[in-house]
């Protein structure tokens, strides 16, 4: 019994030990990647629209990247972030801020100088803002020309990228001044001090805050106001300015959970993605039910921008600056305040994967086909659970360079190309993949087809026969000789006369026929021999010719009957010695007498 108790506790601890590796192992496998897919997805649009020379087409639009990537996990310094050898922050340094500033894309010089800062310490290249870009420029030093520091004056404290109207987009400008100065370091200062106190004061009545003075309250400037004055010293700021600016994001969120910029418009990705920002630097949670509507929370809200490609759209319909929107909402997303983040950057994450990834793909590299000329290329492949997918029709296939993406067929998951007739020889089939943030994942393979030749079986050479040309003798006209008129002598009787006696002379009398006498010269009788003196003529001949005819058919049948009589002489003969007496009289020997003479009688000629 105490054995069977020792075997069950041992069973139990296995089966914990089990249960509490899976459950470590769960926790630590959701802990390499805790993003949820719609900060993947955004990252998969970063990577889509990295250039060659590792920037994002413009100077501003790198340095937003940046601050989304980081505040993501990601390290742009790394290799997933590098292109050709460049990456976002070479790009930075590579080119003009000074020119960037001042461009058509920028409408606020020391706003763009704020988040350039705030990059560089994203990217953990604080210490060259003071020699930054190429040529080199104090990128801090650019952002204080634009603080008014005057006496006395009203706007003292602020800043505003126009000088003179130091009112112009002031609290927009200063906002992002002091938070850039917080990333840096540069929030003990007096610079740091005089800005804040200046802001505290162009709160209007409603509790928010405009963009400029004379302009209406919007959410996007009273939540990034919230995060600029939580920063201030406690005590320096009246404490009824938090509360009243948070009063008036709540009075205007939407249904679905977002904020719009202006009172009683549609939800915008940069007042939404501010505003759970300030909700953050306030201590608060905005999943939190203070911050819902019925099921819908602002992060779910700023998740319904995000397109197919993984950017995020202003406003619905509203694809302006997509690269700065998607990395704001990806700062929020990840839960970063502009309060600690950059100056502190979230741990580094495993890097995403954000090429489509091929899981299979044949024929493989060098396969040879020795028995067959039809070539099948398929191939499986992923774009992860958290990619924005493989775009079936964005893919494409080529063999031997030649574009064959029409008779493939493509799927999300997997692609298939049957080839017919491949000629032997060496072929090459390149596979491109792309995902619907435009990365692409290229395969190349080649085969070769090598069927064995038949042996070729001669056909004979016809040669043809020539007909020869048949030429007709020459037509000769016969010459027509009459034949002579026959005309019969008159028969005439003749009266016989007696034989006369060999002593009698005979004087022959003309032969007469009804009393007229008969001239003419006798007929002499054939000679039954040649013999001189014998008379030759065709009907002699003739005769002759058939006498022989006849003889000569009549040999076998003499043949047969000599052989049957000699045959019957011996049956007689033989009974004759034996004195037998026949049926009928007389002896075989009497028979055969009486029978030889019969013989005789029929061979004996006439008249003997």
């Amino acid at each position: 019994m105490g054995r069977k108790i020792w075997l069950a506790l041992a069973l139990a601890v296995i089966v914990a030990a089990s249960f509490a590796a899976g459950a470590v192992a769960a926790k630590h496998k959701a802990a390499t990647d805790p993003r949820p897919k719609t900060v993947t997805k955004g990252l998969d649009y970063f990577h889509g629209r990295q250039k060659v020379d590792g920037g994002f087409g413009t100077m501003a639009a790198t340095a937003w990247v940046i601050l989304g990537a980081v505040a993501s996990g990601e390290r742009i310094g790394s290799t997933m972030w590098t292109v050709d050898g460049n990456n976002p922050f070479g790009y930075l340094q590579a080119h003009s801020h000074e020119a960037a500033a001042t461009g058509p894309d920028v409408d606020n010089a020391p706003v763009y100088y704020a988040r350039a800062i705030m990059s560089y310490v994203a990217a953990d290249r604080a210490e060259r803002v003071f020699v930054a870009g190429t040529p080199r420029i104090d990128l801090l030093a650019k952002l204080y020309g634009y603080q008014d520091l005057v006496d006395g004056s009203p706007t003292k404290g602020s800043f505003s990228p126009s000088t003179s109207s130091r009112t112009f987009q002031a609290v927009h400008t200063t906002t992002w001044a002091i938070l850039s100065m917080q990333a840096l370091g540069e929030d003990d200062k007096d610079r740091f001090t005089l800005a804040e106190k200046w802001l505290a004061t162009q709160q209007l009545a409603d509790g928010g805050f405009a963009a400029q003075a004379g302009d209406p309250s919007n959410c996007e400037d009273t939540a990034m106001a919230i995060q600029a004055l939580v920063l201030a010293t406690d005590g320096a700021l009246d404490p009824a300015i938090i509360p009243a600016a948070r009063q008036y994001l709540r009075a205007n969120q939407r249904a679905d959970g977002g904020f719009p910029y202006m009172a009683g418009a549609g939800t915008d990705a940069w007042a939404t993605a501010a505003t759970i920002q300030a909700i953050l630097a306030m201590g608060e949670e905005p999943d939190s039910a203070d911050w819902m509507l019925g099921a819908n929370t602002p992060k779910a809200a700023l998740g319904t921008l995000q397109r197919t490609n993984g950017a995020y759209e202003k406003k619905r319909g509203d694809a302006t600056g997509p690269l700065p929107t998607t990395s704001w909402a990806l700062v929020a997303l990840r839960d970063k305040p502009f309060t600690t983040f950059p100056e502190t950057r979230p741990p580094a994450l495993k890097a995403f994967v954000f090429r489509p990834q091929i899981k299979s793909v044949s024929p493989k590299n060098g396969t040879r086909y020795t028995n067959t000329n039809s070539v099948l290329i398929r191939a499986t492949y992923t774009d992860g659970v958290k990619g924005t997918g493989v775009n079936p029709s964005a893919c494409r296939v080529y063999v031997d360079s030649v574009n064959k993406t029409k008779r493939a067929d493509i799927g999300r998951y997997r692609l298939y190309l049957q080839l017919k007739s491949v000629p032997d020889g060496e072929h090459t089939y390149r596979l491109e993949i792309i995902d619907y943030a435009g990365n692409v994942k290229k395969v190349e393979r080649r085969f070769t087809v090598a069927t064995p030749t038949p042996t070729p079986t001669l056909a004979p050479t016809y040669v043809p026969t020539p007909t020869p040309t048949y030429t007709p003798p020459p037509y000769i006209s016969p010459t027509y000789t009459p034949r002579p008129t026959y005309t019969p002598t008159p028969y005439t009787t003749l009266t016989p006369t007696a034989y006369p006696s060999s002593e009698t002379t005979v004087t022959p009398t003309p032969y007469q026929s009804d009393g007229y006498p008969v001239t003419g010269v006798p007929i002499t009788s054939p000679s039954p021999s040649d013999s001189p003196g014998a008379t030759s003529s065709g009907d002699s001949g003739s005769a002759a010719g058939f006498l022989g005819g006849t003889l000569l058919a009549m040999l076998p049948i003499g043949a047969a009957i000599a052989y049957v009589a000699f045959r019957r002489r011996e049956q007689a003969l033989s009974a004759a010695g034996e004195g037998a007496v026949l049926k009928g009289g007389g002896s075989p020997w009497e028979r055969l007498k009486g029978a030889l003479g019969k013989s005789k009688d029929l061979v004996k000629p006439a008249g003997r």
